[in-house]
């Protein structure tokens, strides 16, 4: 079981999915390139660098290089958020108050919390058909093409979880905040609506990853794969919740 979701997981899924977050970064930046709108396509294109570190990683298989690739991937996967947290504070102040070296400040804040997971001790292992460790990459002489599958420890799951799911609540917070402030009805209603949803069901792809990969069971790893393909509609929704909308 281990081995078909993870072949399925890193190549299928994962696959259309950097070409989606691809397509849609680049689409956004394909109008008027803006402040705005450059901040909009990193809310794609950086989770899209960390899904094609994924893949990467995973074709190149040499262990060490698993160990960073796997950390990395989740890094760049959580970073996009902070995109959406300086989008949603330009449109609260207007880009004239929220400076842009205060979001420059911001986003290498958040960036910097996140690459202290790189620094947590023996937070990331890999499994091997039940063996764990450089001993289980060796073994895999009875099946060359099992890929492993990441085992967290519990420091690596909790530093993760109490950082990513920070920056969450704080857009959530301020989603629904300008959600009530500035009206529930007409577009800019609907758009928040959209905004939020998307950010939700990223949040439980972010969410699944911490925690079954920290359960490591072959159960778990099933459903983590079936929550991740939450990421399509919430890829769809953040693209049409944040899009500027052309001028008549």
């Amino acid at each position: 079981m281990a081995f078909s979701t993870v072949i399925l997981q890193v190549y299928l899924i994962y696959g259309l999915i950097f070409i989606l977050f691809t397509i849609l970064g680049f689409k956004i930046l394909s109008r008027k390139r803006t402040r705005i709108s450059i901040t909009l396509s990193l809310t794609f294109l950086v989770p899209a660098v960390g899904i094609l570190i994924n893949i990467i990683y995973r074709t190149v298989d040499n262990y060490a290089f698993n160990l960073i690739g796997n950390k990395l991937t989740i890094i760049f996967s959580c970073l996009g958020l902070v995109n959406v947290y300086s989008f949603i504070k330009m449109i609260e102040k207007s880009k004239e108050s929220f400076y842009l070296k205060k979001q420059v400040l911001i986003s290498l804040v958040y960036f910097v919390l996140l690459l202290v997971l790189l620094l947590i001790p023996e937070g990331v292992d890999f499994e091997y058909g039940g063996v764990a460790g450089i001993s289980g990459y060796n073994s895999r002489s009875l099946d060359p093409l099992d890929l492993g599958v990441p085992v967290w420890s519990n420091s690596f799951f909790v530093y993760g979880i109490i950082v990513s799911q920070l920056m969450t609540g704080l857009i959530i917070y301020l989603g629904v905040k300008q959600y009530n402030e500035m009206g529930k009805m007409g577009v800019f209603g609907k758009k928040y609506i959209q905004t939020l949803i998307g950010i939700i069901l990223m949040d439980l792809v972010i969410i699944g990853s911490f925690l079954f990969n920290w359960l490591n069971s072959d159960i778990g790893r099933t459903i983590h794969l079936i929550i991740s393909l939450c990421i399509v509609p919430s890829a769809i929704f953040l693209y049409l919740g944040l899009k500027q909308e052309k001028k008549k």
